[in-house]
């Protein structure tokens, strides 16, 4: 008997389940619980903090008494650190799910985008690319030509190959 194949309206997981690529079912397991967990903590915590900390606020941990949040930055960790007490009274008061808990973790998980250093790589990069499409079709130096007849002629022992690389060497 063979699965049947979910619609194209499924979730991304069912399809990758029905592909054989799923992720393990405990691992999706928590996956959807952090996700719906993350999505409650945002419903009940969007007029106390601020809307920058709160686009980059992710469960990843829950205990029956902790709860560990992930953040983008030091300082928005500061401020849920500051405030956890203020937050805790929130959670345990408004919802089921965090009625037993006792404290807030906070991670700092920064991403690379975010960093000033991770875009000027990727600018000298894309100006990299630039440049190197720019000289794509100009002739090969003598010091690249003197290289590859140097391989061709004593590196490789395919002669098919050996010849190709003196024909580049000579054009």
């Amino acid at each position: 008997m063979s699965k049947k194949q979910p619609n194209r309206l499924a979730e991304l997981i069912d399809h990758q389940a029905f592909a054989g690529s799923a992720l393990p079912q405990t691992l999706t397991d928590d996956m959807r619980l952090y996700t719906q967990v993350t999505n409650e903590i945002k419903t009940l915590l969007v007029d106390c903090l601020p809307e920058e900390i709160l686009n980059t606020c992710w469960v990843v941990g829950l205990s029956s008494e902790q709860l560990t949040l992930s953040v983008a930055s030091v300082t928005a960790a500061n401020h849920i650190r500051y405030l956890q007490h203020a937050y805790l009274q929130v959670l345990t008061t408004q919802s089921i799910t965090f009625q037993q808990l006792k404290k807030i973790r906070v991670v700092v998980s920064k991403t690379n985008t975010n960093n000033s250093s991770y875009k000027e790589k990727l600018s000298s990069l894309t100006n990299n690319l630039k440049h190197d499409k720019a000289n794509e079709n100009q002739a090969l130096s003598q010091n690249t030509k003197r290289t590859i007849a140097q391989a061709a002629k004593h590196v490789t022992t395919d002669e098919k190959l050996k010849k190709a690389l003196l024909r580049l060497a000579n054009e």
